[in-house]
């Protein structure tokens, strides 16, 4: 299902509802592999369908947030609906708003939130790892990334640049009176419900939800699906014999196994999985020197604090094979004056054995051309006299010997 749907209202034909209740996608569906969120270009391109009658776009928030790039273009794209179609753009936000889906918000003429609804705001973040030029790149990256926030957020709220990077230093929570007085909201509305439409356990990879809201969060949270056990099957309780003629029945208390199996089978407090967060993984992989694309894979896996600590202890005996591997392939070839071609191989991931035989075969080439070259060439040639030799020299006339 889509993380965002258009619907046009019979009442007014000249509006459309925009519904965006989900993570907001792009490189965040690779690294965490999400199911059916929509990227920013679809969004666009869902835009570019919008009936040339309508005049109004009203966008009803709820989500936890998830690209930032995504969030920013489709910002814009819906600013752009304002300049360049004369369209009145309107966020309302019906549930949360947080991180990148804030920054969707910013995108409305008016943002009005619901009276218990929340907005959050903090520093953009992304994993790196590499030397220690490639980490400050990526550290001056994040602070440009920083910068275009707070000139989104500006769009509404009168602080200055300094007042909004420390809320989002201390990645604040606002109830929707606190946004309106930030100037991130315009208005609130009583009495407005959000559907329970994100998925925990997906919100739980994209921001750390406060213990003091998360009772108020998990109203919005949909109950993830669960495959419920089948029924204990309770034996028929065997017939007692009893010596009187009409003995009474006996009655044994078989319906308490089954109400307990009942009671396992409803689903568990909507909660978020205990799995490690994406932040915790890059840090663990990051202290161990483990490649970006393992990193990507394990946030994807979303494993547990026990199955992460095993997924990393692999492959760190892998990596440290692989480099005895491709040091002695690398010493082989060394050896000939061939360390561009040992390089290459140990590269290719080729094996020791493999490497040794390629090298047998370069070698018995190379050295048959060496011995081929060396080898003097024949030639029968006419032996002259040393008159001949001296009318050559000279340019004379060659005489005949007597």
């Amino acid at each position: 299902m889509s993380w965002f749907k258009f619907e046009a209202k019979a009442e007014d034909p000249a509006a459309v509802d925009l519904q965006l209740y989900d993570v907001i996608g792009d490189w965040i569906d690779d690294i965490f592999g999400f199911d059916g969120v929509t990227t920013a270009k679809s969004f666009v391109a869902a835009l570019a369908e919008i009936p040339e009658n309508v005049n109004t776009i009203r966008v009803r928030i709820n989500s936890p947030g998830g690209d930032v790039f995504g969030a920013a273009t489709i910002a814009n794209a819906l600013r752009d609906q304002q300049l360049s179609k004369g369209r009145k753009v309107e966020t309302f936000v019906d549930g949360l708003a947080a991180s990148a889906a804030s920054v969707i918000a910013m995108a409305g003429s008016k943002v009005t939130m619901a009276d218990n609804a929340l907005m959050m705001v903090h520093n953009p973040w992304t994993a790196a790892v590499g030397n220690p030029a490639e980490l400050r790149k990526a550290a001056e990256t994040l602070d440009g990334v920083r910068d275009t926030i707070i000139a989104t957020y500006q769009w509404h709220s009168p602080l200055d640049a300094k007042e909004i990077g420390k809320l989002m230093d201390e990645e604040t929570w606002m109830s929707a009176d606190e946004a309106i007085a930030n100037g991130f909201a315009d208005a609130k509305v009583e009495g407005l419900a959000a559907a329970a439409s994100i998925d925990p356990r997906v919100a739980a990879r994209v921001i750390a939800i406060p213990e003091q809201y998360a009772a108020r969060v998990a109203a919005w949270f949909k109950a993830p699906e669960v495959e419920a056990p089948a029924a204990e099957v309770v034996p028929e309780p065997e017939p007692v014999v009893v010596a009187e003629p009409e003995p009474e029945p006996v009655v044994e208390a078989v319906a308490v196994p089954v109400v307990e199996a009942r009671a396992v089978m409803a689903p568990p407090p909507v909660v978020a999985e205990p799995l490690v967060e994406a932040s915790e993984i890059v840090r663990a992989c990051a202290d161990s020197k483990l490649s970006v694309e393992f990193i990507e894979a394990t946030v994807a896996a979303s494993p547990t604090r026990e199955g992460l600590a095993a997924r990393i202890a692999a492959e760190v005996d892998r990596v440290a094979k692989d480099a005895t591997r491709a040091d002695a392939i690398r010493a082989m070839y060394g050896k000939y004056n061939m360390a561009k071609i040992g390089e290459g191989l140990a590269a290719a991931g080729v094996t020791v054995e493999v490497a040794g035989k390629i090298l047998t075969d370069i070698k018995a080439q190379r050295d048959t051309v060496t011995i081929d070259g060396t080898l003097p060439t024949v030639t029968k040639q006419k032996v002259l006299s040393y008159r001949e030799v001296y009318a050559l020299q000279n340019g004379g006339a060659q005489t005949k010997e007597k």
